[in-house]
């Protein structure tokens, strides 16, 4: 991942203090937490599902011997990983208490272990961590290496300033406009596509700002530095909602955005060669979504509208 440039890192930690808390998340000055292969919180969920030795017998031997399930993440990503309290250790939001439903159904625990973006396919590759669970979607880049259960389905919106000072309205308005992203991520790949496009169509391309952390573009944009945000769909919906108790930002949604960035099927990762795993983790997350555990999760973030009623594996955009 690229760093934080030099110059901006001072601004960056005198607006932390002026920007409130996502959802009462960590913004990107807090203490690093845990590195790649040190064990995360194993906290329990609000809810603990039984175990099912039935599942549990479809684990790897490794896994069962071990008793925990390493998950690689990324936070801050609301809603889908974030701490408890800005400072804190204790991680929240819907992969976290999904990681540790799925390893209650299967008998052992999930450990939660933070994890530089660019890095968590190598650490699971690695055998550093087992799975990624981090809101990623499930593309055929990943699939080279990955298999993914997929356990949401999500589209693509432009985060943008409260009243949308800029007047955005659809993906044609990016042209000429500096645009902030989580390096990478797809949506930077994306992006470059985009103003390459407009560029051999006579129009400006797009500038584009790569952060090392999602907080970081939330504060390019309230900064004045970037006009917009591209984020899937429920991560900028829980920005608008929980920023500044609503004050803060506004969703710009157009099929035309979704259309460019792709959108699709979010994913749990799991090595290609780990079958016996993938299969664990897909029947356990149908035996969730079946005794209504996983759509309460969801609920619980508000994003109960990306829900799925199969447990499927590499059904992501092609």
């Amino acid at each position: 991942m690229r760093a934080l440039p030099k110059r901006g890192r001072s601004t960056f930690l005198g607006m932390v203090a002026m920007v409130l808390t996502l959802g009462g998340c960590a913004l990107a000055s807090d203490p690093p937490a845990p590195e790649v292969g040190t064990q995360g919180s194993t906290a329990p969920a609000a809810a603990t599902p039984a175990a099912d030795s039935a599942l549990h017998d479809l684990l790897p031997e490794r896994i069962k011997s071990a008793g925990v399930i390493r998950v690689a993440s990324n936070i801050p990503y609301p809603p889908w990983e974030m701490y408890t309290t800005a400072g804190g250790r204790q991680p929240t939001g819907i992969d976290y208490d999904l990681s540790q439903a799925l390893a209650a159904k299967l008998g052992v625990r999930a450990s939660f272990d933070q994890t530089a973006f660019d890095s968590m396919i190598p650490a699971v590759l690695a055998g550093k961590a087992d799975i990624v669970m981090a809101g990623i979607f499930d593309t055929p880049k990943r699939r080279e290496s990955l298999s993914f259960v997929d356990y949401a389905k999500d589209g693509y919106s432009l985060l943008v300033s409260k009243g949308n000072p800029e007047g955005m309205k659809d993906v044609t308005d990016l042209s000429g406009k500096t645009v902030a992203v989580q390096s990478s991520t797809s949506e930077e790949a994306a992006i470059g596509k985009l103003s390459k496009r407009f560029e051999t169509q006579g129009k400006p391309g797009v500038t584009v700002l790569s952060f090392p952390g999602d907080s970081e573009a939330f504060l390019a944009i309230k900064s004045g530095k970037a006009v917009a945000r591209v984020q899937a769909t429920s991560a900028a919906a829980y920005a608008v909602k929980t920023f500044e108790n609503g004050n803060a930002f506004e969703l710009v949604d157009a099929p035309s955005i979704t259309a460019e960035f792709g959108g699709g099927s979010e994913g749990i990762g799991v090595p290609k060669p780990d079958t016996e795993l993938l299969t664990a983790l897909q029947k356990a997350l149908q035996a969730l979504m079946d005794d209504g555990t996983y759509l309460k999760i969801l609920t619980k973030y508000g994003v109960q509208n990306i829900a799925l009623t199969k447990a499927e594996i590499n059904q992501g955009t092609d």
